[in-house]
């Protein structure tokens, strides 16, 4: 007989580095052995973020060119599995790369991302273009946008 029994979370407390918790046991023996051999020296562990780009090539969907000479980019997406990490994670990257650049967000529906939140709740794509400045639309581009 099976029994619905939900299963435990891992309890076991990640040990810490300074005030740092580590990611993984792995991490946490290498820094001990280091400290082993190398008595004499100093080791640090994270405290050095190191900005990087990847170079990747992005193709718009859509150019308008309105009738002042303005372009913008319409990218469309479909529900929120066509709009994923690595998803948005390019759109911030273009954006941020080509600022001279007008790239609008038209989505099918205002489908969920991301995991679920502790109450309940998903965030939408509407929300993340909220939060990282991009216009948006849902289903029909405004006119507004055309004018």
């Amino acid at each position: 007989m099976f029994y619905n029994r939900k299963k435990k979370k891992n309890t076991k407390v990640k040990p810490k580095i300074g005030k740092k918790t580590v990611h993984s046991d792995f991490e946490y023996k290498t820094y001990n052995y280091l400290i082993d051999v190398m008595p004499n020296h100093k080791v640090e562990y994270e405290t050095v973020k190191l900005p990087y780009t990847v170079n990747h090539i992005y193709t718009p969907d859509f150019i308008l060119t309105l009738p002042d000479g303005r372009q913008l980019i319409i990218e469309t997406k479909g529900n929120g599995h066509q709009f994923d990490a690595a998803v948005r994670q390019k759109m911030i990257a273009v954006r941020d790369q080509h600022p001279e650049l007008d790239i609008r967000l038209c989505f099918y529906t205002d489908g969920k991302i991301g995991p679920k939140r502790k109450d309940g709740s998903f965030r939408k794509q509407s929300d993340w273009a909220k939060d990282n400045n991009f216009q948006y639309c849902i289903k029909e581009i405004p006119l507004e946008w055309l004018n």
